[in-house]
């Protein structure tokens, strides 16, 4: 193995959801490094489909619909033969842009940053133009509700379309072992980084390993965890994380 590759001989744990993980431990095999998956979020329909099957009956009444996640893509492109004409189509990150690609779409409005606050700085979703335009939202059960209710409070009608629920994967909490061979920890969102603290039992072990945090409120939630080093990188992405890593190890040359 190249021992100039920038993760050469390190071992890097991936918490994200089985499906969503492939890519990134692909490229933490190409940058040298061993990738250990760990998925501590479990992808499931919501046990309540018959809301959601009454918005997705009436795609055609709405003028824009938002998409949170890739999953919020997946999952409803899975149950959707076609979305109508002239739908505007929005996504909050490159990963959820990239999705939609996948499928053969593209979106309309992508903001600047990977996070709800940058979507609602957009232009297009300011008051004067979205107020009386009806909203559907494609997200995972329980998210947050900042969007919605931002822009409602601008006056457009808004509607969720929860399309899957995530929950804390029922697997056996890493080894004392398992914990010391690990270099560095990753995790992608809130509930995952939680999931992963509440996964392991020995949290004092946990809590020395260097972790990448993809956003403020994650680096918040960490320190409050007690994670003595904490890595923020840009956003959720692929790109981000390995970025993230990339510099973090450089630095311990």
């Amino acid at each position: 193995m190249n021992s100039h590759l920038p993760l050469h001989h390190k071992t890097i744990l991936v918490t994200r959801p089985e499906g969503l993980a492939e890519s990134l431990l692909q490229r933490i095999k190409d940058a040298g490094g061993h990738a250990k998956h760990y998925p501590v979020i479990k992808i499931c329909d919501v046990d309540d489909a018959n809301r959601q099957l009454a918005i997705i009956n009436k795609l055609s009444d709405f003028d824009l619909a938002i998409f949170i996640s890739p999953t919020a893509v997946q999952q409803t492109l899975s149950k959707v033969k076609s979305l109508p004409t002239g739908l505007t189509l929005v996504v909050i990150g490159r990963s959820t842009e990239a999705m939609l690609n996948n499928h053969g779409l593209q979106a309309d409005i992508v903001p600047a940053d990977f996070h709800t606050e940058s979507l609602l700085r957009h232009p297009a979703l300011q008051q004067e133009k979205i107020n009386g335009q009806s909203v559907v939202i494609f997200r995972g059960k329980g998210g947050r509700e900042l969007l919605g209710k931002t822009l409602s409070e601008r006056g457009a009608s808004v509607s969720y379309a929860e399309m899957y629920q995530r929950i804390k994967n029922s697997i056996n909490s890493l080894s004392h072992n398992e914990l010391n061979s690990i270099d560095m920890l990753t995790v992608t969102s809130n509930e995952g980084l939680q999931n992963l603290y509440d996964l392991t039992n020995d949290k004092s072990l946990l809590t020395t390993r260097p972790i990448i945090v993809p956003s403020r409120r994650a680096r918040a939630l960490a320190n409050r965890l007690g994670f003595g080093t904490i890595i923020q990188s840009e956003n959720a992405t692929d790109d981000a994380c390995m970025q993230a890593l990339a510099l973090y190890w450089s630095t311990k040359a």
